[in-house]
């Protein structure tokens, strides 16, 4: 009897976990359909893209992660990769966990800086703590910066304001990294998501005065 019920668990765990990856290779054929009709191109995995950012690392806790579909293309004058990473099922957590990215040319390298909301759940793992002396950007946003001063700079009124309304910035993770833009965004990647991170950097990018931005003083 006990080697029926054995049987039976392993049998209803390996159907549960076939009709899991029809799923994900559903959802992502829906986002690479999408991709094709803007123009995009389905990309082979960035094998460097834990070097790129902190992000990955400080949101699952390890590097061993898989990029289960890529993408690449221009979107408003500007070229991007976009990126479905998995962390495999671990002891203690039987499911996957995935993690949607989009990043992009950073205009001029320069220090990291790091922002989401105050009390988002993905928001804990960023250590530390920078003020840009902004009352009600301060008060919705935690930030991480590795120059204050650049910061700031980056960080001004104008765009500071802007972000404290937007609910793209509000529903993830924002990073300026040394060479580019991140936006992470946790669950799997869809057209809305990709689209939404992709603007949302953009008009950050857009907004950066980083000719004028302080040069870095490292600490």
């Amino acid at each position: 009897m006990a080697f029926l019920l054995i049987l039976l668990i392993l049998l209803a765990g390996f159907v549960a976990a076939r009709r899991g990856r029809r799923k994900l290779m559903r959802d992502i054929g829906l986002v690479t359909a999408y991709c094709r009709r803007q123009g995009w191109q389905q990309a082979p995995p960035d094998r460097d893209i834990n070097a790129r950012t902190l992000l990955l690392f400080q949101a699952t806790g390890t590097t061993r992660l898989r990029v289960q579909a890529q993408y690449a293309g221009r979107y408003r004058g500007v070229s991007f990769q976009a990126a479905q990473v998995a962390r495999p099922p671990r002891p203690g957590r039987v499911t996957a966990q995935w993690v949607s990215v989009v990043y992009l040319p950073r205009p001029v390298p320069g220090p990291r800086v790091q922002l989401a909301k105050r009390g988002l759940s993905s928001a804990n793992f960023l250590s530390g703590r920078t003020t840009i002396d902004n009352g009600p950007f301060d008060a919705t946003f935690h930030v991480v910066a590795e120059d204050e001063a650049f910061a700031r700079s980056v960080l001004r009124p104008s765009l500071a304001r802007a972000l404290c309304g937007d609910a793209r910035a509000l529903d993830g993770v924002v990073a300026l990294e040394h060479h580019h833009l991140f936006a992470l965004r946790h669950g799997q990647l869809t057209p809305e998501k990709l689209r939404a991170m992709l603007d949302l950097l953009v008009d950050i990018g857009s907004s950066v005065d980083w000719q004028a931005a302080p040069a870095h003083r490292p600490s």
